[in-house]
């Protein structure tokens, strides 16, 4: 099934939700990789560096996550979510609310924020997106100290993924929770789309 029901999440929310956590799990490390590889092209970068190959990945699913999570956030809002679990007290209710919305807004601010630093940067840096090394910058070339610079832009995207990485571990101890503490079936709803008819 496609569509989510009262019971079960759709095919498609699930793959929405599993291809935002591959795409997560090779963009962080991949952006770390990157720091290194520039503090040694730096000063001699060109178009057959290894600098330029790793920017084009990191740079291209940045873009990728943008698209999927812009996706993802339409096809949630046109379809009915499956019931809440019942017995959660109302804090939690609140808490989970808060968990994904805070997911959410990491999810787009995070690329957002790398894609302004990459724009603001005062010297000719390229932009990728699948080896298309012309992408337009979103916020004016500045040179760094004046307002609204690369480091202004570069901080928020540092601070999206040390945010991100709290709030993502409290998500999946929070699934775990549910699944083998609760025993209601929240992460195997998440997986398979049923619940699996009862307790596990």
């Amino acid at each position: 099934m496609l569509k989510n029901s009262r019971t079960s999440w759709g095919k498609v929310s699930r793959w929405f939700h599993w291809g935002t956590v591959l795409l997560i799990v090779i963009q962080i490390p991949l952006g770390f990789y990157l720091v290194e590889v520039y503090d040694v092209y730096k000063q001699t970068y060109g178009d057959d560096t290894q600098l330029m190959r790793v920017s084009n990945w990191h740079n291209t699913l940045g873009f990728v996550v943008l698209i999927v999570v812009t996706a993802r956030l339409l096809w949630r809002v046109s379809q009915s979510l499956p019931d809440a679990t019942p017995g959660l007290a109302a804090y939690q209710r609140v808490l989970s609310y808060l968990t994904h919305i805070t997911l959410y807004v990491l999810l787009l601010l995070y690329p957002l924020s790398g894609w302004a630093a990459l724009s603001a940067y005062e010297f000719d840096f390229p932009i990728f997106f699948f080896g298309w090394d012309s992408v337009p910058g979103i916020v004016p070339s500045v040179k760094e100290g004046e307002g609204f610079d690369y480091p202004f832009f570069a901080g928020i995207h540092k601070l999206c993924w040390k945010i991100g990485a709290g709030v993502l571990g409290l998500h999946v101890i929070a699934a775990l929770w549910h699944q083998y503490v609760r025993r209601d079936n929240v992460l195997r709803r998440m997986v398979r789309g049923s619940d699996g008819g009862g307790k596990a």
